[in-house]
């Protein structure tokens, strides 16, 4: 698979919980974007930022979950996961936190404009 730039793209993907991929999924339609590009995005901001540690939620381990998925450049997943196992992370640990940040930065900015 490719993207509209040709480059090779390989899928990101991570259980989260499902309450919190049906907010992330909800509010991407909201604002017209798609989860791959904000995963994406996501990804390259944690990465240029020294790939901070997340704190591991409770809710994580104690809710059902389900697997999120978005399609990246293959490049950028191979970065990722090589810099998620040097610091000895779960990919899906990393993506629930900025999942997590963004879908509560973003219902913050929706309450402020009412």
């Amino acid at each position: 698979m490719t993207n509209q730039d040709n480059n090779e793209l390989a899928v990101v993907k991570g259980a989260i919980p499902k309450t919190l991929k049906l907010q992330f999924k909800v509010l991407c339609v909201k604002k017209e974007l798609q989860m791959s590009a904000v995963l994406e995005d996501l990804i390259r901001q944690w990465i240029q930022t020294g790939a901070p540690i997340p704190e591991v939620y409770d809710d994580l381990l104690n809710e059902e979950s389900e697997d999120v998925k978005g399609y990246i450049p293959k490049s950028l997943k191979l970065r990722f996961k090589i810099i998620c196992t040097h610091k000895r992370l779960k990919i899906r640990f990393v993506l629930y936190a900025l999942i997590q940040e963004w879908v509560e930065t973003a219902l913050q900015q929706s309450r402020c404009k009412m």
